[in-house]
């Protein structure tokens, strides 16, 4: 060894030693200060926490007011997530300040006000999915003022750690200092070594912790926006590596939550994609960013809306949205406006059936006359007058898919009536079908039409022989229902609760889909020309959708077909049904009181009455009956029409008549459906209708069975004089009364068999093809007394015309007649035409023309 190196050596001894104790006194500063700048990010972690937990709150009540202005339960996941991390973050925040009792106290109360906005957003959410009244819930300001205390506290927490962090800083700033001071007395070289590392090492450690403080927020933002949007997101890199996802993607694509994780292989859910009809990932797509790839899928009854978009790096994003229930009301609004469009044309069809069944009336009334005193003749017209009326019962089915119609619903056990029916069935149907019923104990009543539901298992019956050409088994089940939440979600129209279902299967050949899509529409039917009209399946849908029911088909090519209808259950015991009678028709001769605004109606009834054998008084409205009551008259029977003008509702006049006169039956009739005694189409409890039109047959029954189901006597009253009324305008004889009539009809039958049926009665007309005719006519003959019209004319509406007509020539008289209701014609024309209902016969139109003439 030289003595320069012993100098080196003997000098590097204390050297050594003194950079050994400035070393130590380093390594006890250093971790001195270290343990000051753990103190430093502990404070920041506290702010940061307090600082999320408030964002965590806000987010809840963000996807609480999403789903309340919605109601979409998509909105619930970022409320639910919010509400989980809102946990997370209280109970790392009450870590961090545990050795605080005052951070400590400002914690335990910020737990219960979180609990109390928690609870306060959870009421009005159940408030909302029970359909009750929230407004004065949210507009309380309950929950503003638990949210201002948590932001208060929220704040006071985060002030006492900011001024914690401003003290802890300075404390590490005054250690360094003395570690520089200490290591620059030990030596100049190892004090500028050790002052240039702690320098570098203190920037790199602060750059560090910034850095991945940054890289924490973005990441934490990110993930809590895809968690709280309610598309599925997932990103690849250009290796095939996810990269990024949210939970809803693995959800609504069915992904196994094995691959939720950072990193996870492409090719793994290519493995899984390959099995599906539609695959979704596929190939990566070409292109640059922005380039978009889009399919709808189709995964255990949910829609999907899947969109590919390629990124600039070599990656590729894939989203996935839930469309279902947006893709189901689509459906009803096309199923909707489909139903409206055919309800349109129907009418139209039922309008044009009406023409030609007035050609055919009013040529068979005009031939009345003719063939009086030939028994052969008679009998012709007779049935050729029965094929009116069927025609007409067949403009009242076109319309019945519409669900207008009258219903009587009573308690009913199906179960009596499927045993009472079998027979019938197995007749009706023949030897080769064999009919079974199966009957499920401990049925339940249903609430329903008796007569239209033995109409639909009867259409029912009928159309499965027919689908079953060579002989087959029927079976016809009734059971209890319960169709729950899950099934009226799938079925937009169903309300959930408890049904009785009754089935009726075949054996037969089944139905293809597109089918079994358009069986329910009037006129359609796969039976051979002439073997159908097309309107039975109709009739049941409307029949079961206007009970509040529901109905479903199950069909298979080859192996049969179920029909299952779901009537709503009824807690009442099932009432006696009385059974249509055939006795013959009879009379009486107890006193009944017509009232009927219409004059020809009034006066048809009151002809068919007093034929009967009945003593009849008559009234045109509610206050002139009220006044013959009033006055000493005691009817036994008040036939009144539903809708008489007047500000009295008719329920109403029925029973201020019935308080004057207390044994007074009451028996409406009308031709409408909705009005005062028919409520979504069911008639009322304890009310008697008979529809309008009806036959003299109908009238006398329906009068006869009221009278005599009374089950009570009645004193009839002594015979009354003729009650004359004071008439509205001045009463002139209609014998050998003489009018100069206006007919308007684009068709030239019913034109021609209108004017013949007006000559008859001895009138002078002149006819009109058109509006514009008609126009022309009056302008060159202003003798006119009354013009018939139709609404449907080729160049103009006929209330077009009518409105015309009233503005040149207000004292012209004007009858419609048309093939539509009066309520349609009501709302098209003013209130001083007279309505005349095609068809119709002599006796009618002459009781329009003494309407509209006052006479």
């Amino acid at each position: 060894m030289t003595p320069t190196n012993r100098i080196l050596l003997l000098a590097l001894v204390p050297l050594l030693i003194s950079l050994g104790v400035i070393g130590g006194f380093s390594v006890y500063y250093t971790q001195a200060w270290r343990e000051k700048q753990d103190f430093v990010i502990h404070t920041y972690r506290a702010i940061r926490t307090a600082e999320a937990l408030l964002t965590d709150m806000l987010d809840a009540e963000t996807g609480q007011r999403g789903y309340l202005l919605t109601g979409r339960p998509a909105y619930l996941a970022p409320y639910q997530g919010a509400s989980k991390r809102a946990a997370e973050d209280f109970a790392l925040l009450t870590e961090l300040t545990e050795d605080n009792p005052r951070q400590q106290k400002r914690t335990a109360e910020l737990q219960s006000l979180m609990h109390k906005r928690f609870d306060l957003l959870e009421q009005a959410i159940r408030l909302h999915d029970s359909n009750r009244e929230i407004s004065t819930f949210i507009t309380s300001g309950s929950g503003k003022a638990v949210m201002d205390e948590i932001r208060r506290i929220v704040g006071e927490i985060t002030s006492e750690e900011e001024a914690l962090l401003s003290v802890r800083s300075q404390s590490a700033r005054d250690l360094e200092q003395r570690t520089t001071t200490v290591t620059l007395i030990g030596s100049a070289l190892a004090i500028i070594f050790l002052l240039g590392s702690s320098a570098l090492l203190l920037r790199s450690n602060v750059r560090l912790t910034r850095t991945e403080k940054t890289l924490a927020q973005k990441a934490t933002l990110l993930q809590a926006t895809l968690d709280s949007i309610r598309d599925g997101i997932a990103a690849f890199d250009a290796q095939g590596r996810l990269r990024a996802f949210n939970t809803r993607f693995f959800s609504l694509l069915e992904f196994p939550g094995e691959l939720a994780h950072e990193g996870a292989a492409l090719a793994n859910f290519q493995d899984i994609d390959r099995h599906r009809n539609h695959p979704i990932l596929g190939e990566l797509p070409a292109g640059g960013q922005g380039e978009e790839a889009y399919q709808r899928i189709a995964i255990d009854h949910r829609e999907l809306d899947v969109y590919r978009n390629a990124l600039n790096d070599g990656g590729f994003l894939v989203a996935c949205l839930d469309v279902t229930q947006r893709v189901r009301a689509d459906a009803i609004i096309r199923q909707a406006q489909k139903m409206e469009a055919i309800g349109h044309l129907t009418g139209g069809i039922a309008h044009d059936f009406n023409n030609l069944l007035q050609i055919i009336s009013a040529n068979l009334d005009l031939l009345a006359t003719d063939v009086q005193g030939s028994p052969r003749a008679s009998g012709r017209l007779q049935n050729a007058i029965s094929g009116v009326e069927r025609g007409s019962r067949l403009t009242q089915q076109l319309l019945a898919f519409a669900r207008r119609q009258p219903l009587d619903p009573r308690p009913l056990n199906l179960g009596r009536l499927l045993q009472e029916m079998t027979e019938l069935l197995r007749r009706t149907l023949g030897e080769r079908y064999d009919v079974e019923a199966v009957i499920a104990g401990g049925l339940w009543n249903t609430l329903i039409d008796p007569v239209q539901v033995e109409n639909a298992i009867l259409n029912l019956a009928i159309n499965a022989r027919d689908a079953m050409k060579d002989g087959g088994k029927l079976t016809i089940e009734v059971s209890n229902a319960v169709l729950d939440d899950a099934y009226a979600a799938e079925h937009e129209e169903v309300s959930p609760g408890q049904y009785v279902m009754l089935a009726v299967s075949d054996t037969g050949e089944g139905m293809p889909q597109d089918v079994m899509a358009r069986v329910f529409e009037p006129f359609f039917t796969t039976k051979p020309e002439g073997r159908g009209t097309g309107l039975g399946l109709s009739q049941v849908y409307g029949f079961v959708k206007q009970s509040g029911g529901h109905i479903k088909i199950y069909s298979e090519i080859g192996h049969g077909t179920t029909v299952k209808l779901y009537l709503p259950r009824a807690r009442r015991g099932q009432e006696a049904i009385q059974k249509p009678t055939l006795a013959p028709v009879e009379g009486g001769t107890e006193t009944i009181l017509v009232v009927e605004d219409d004059a020809g109606v009034r006066a048809a009834a009151t002809d068919l009455l007093k034929e009967l054998g009945y003593s009849v008084l008559k009234a045109e409205n509610a206050d002139e009956a009220l006044a013959l009551i009033d006055s000493g008259a005691r009817p036994d029977l008040l036939f009144t029409d539903v809708v008489m003008p007047g500000d009295m509702n008719t329920r109403d006049f029925a029973r201020r008549a019935q308080i004057l006169c207390p044994n007074l039956l009451v028996l409406f009739t009308s031709g409408y459906t909705q009005n005062a005694i028919v409520h979504n189409g069911r008639l009322d409890d304890d009310v008697f209708l008979l529809s309008k039109p009806y036959r003299r047959e109908e009238l006398a029954r329906k009068v006869r069975g009221i009278l005599d189901t009374a089950k009570r006597e009645v004193e009839a009253p002594a015979p009354a004089a003729p009650i004359v009324l004071p008439p509205s305008t001045p009463q002139q004889p209609t014998d050998g009364r003489k009018f100069r009539i206006l007919v308007v009809e684009d068709e030239f039958l019913v034109r021609m068999s209108t004017v013949d049926m007006l000559e008859s009665l001895g009138h002078e007309v002149k006819e009109a093809d058109s509006g514009a005719s008609a126009l022309d006519a009056l302008r060159a003959d202003r003798e006119f007394d009354v013009v018939v019209t139709d609404l449907g004319l080729g160049d103009m509406a006929g209330a077009e015309l009518v409105a015309l007509m009233r503005k040149e020539y207000p004292s012209l008289r004007i009858v419609i007649a048309s093939g539509y209701d009066s309520t349609g014609a009501n709302a098209e024309i003013d209130g001083e035409a007279v309505f005349l209902s095609k068809p119709f016969q002599l006796a009618d139109i002459r009781a329009a023309l003494e309407a509209a003439m006052g006479v």
